[in-house]
């Protein structure tokens, strides 16, 4: 049984250090095909009135982005909460077309085991355009204890960077 697991990156965007986000895996049996995993996305209105007009493209990620191995994945509709929380799923397609072949096995487990704020964070850039800060810090959490804290550099995530940098929006 895969447990329960969180994710946060406190402060991803360049130009706002406090809009940030957090998945949560939810726990599900081991061989079973992957359940979507919730992305919360939080902070001022102003700003994620902004983040929003962005996020809404993930929708079309499937006609945006050229199928391949790592791309076995669509996201749901962005759901707006409230003016400062948005919730976001990304749904594994893996196991979608034929799920009985070598390819298909291969999609399963790279979406099993990569930490799915990377394609959020890459999508961020190549879909929402959106800029991300050089540094981006996460921390796992197993019931709320820290596993582990990371700092990574974004051109690990994505090579190129966004042009829109959320900042800007402070007087919307």
């Amino acid at each position: 049984m895969l447990q329960e697991l969180v994710i946060k990156v406190p402060a991803p965007f360049l130009g706002r250090a406090d809009i940030g986000f957090s998945t949560r895996y939810p726990a599900q049996p081991a061989q079973a095909p992957l359940k979507d995993v919730p992305f919360f996305i939080e902070g001022p209105p102003g700003p994620m009135r902004r983040l929003q007009s962005r996020l809404e493209l993930f929708r079309q990620k499937r006609t945006l982005i050229p199928d391949a191995p790592g791309e076995a994945y669509s996201w749901t509709d962005l759901i707006p909460l409230n003016d400062e929380l948005f919730i976001l799923a990304f749904r594994d397609e893996s196991l979608t077309d034929a799920p009985d072949d070598a390819d298909s096995e291969s999609r399963y487990i790279v979406n099993l085991i990569r930490p799915l704020v990377f394609p959020f964070l890459k999508d961020c850039v190549r879909i929402g355009e959106l800029a991300l800060r050089d540094n981006i810090v996460l921390a796992v959490l197993d019931n709320s204890r820290v596993m582990a804290e990371l700092e990574l550099h974004r051109a690990q995530i994505v090579p190129r960077n966004g042009s829109i940098v959320l900042g800007d929006a402070d007087a919307g």
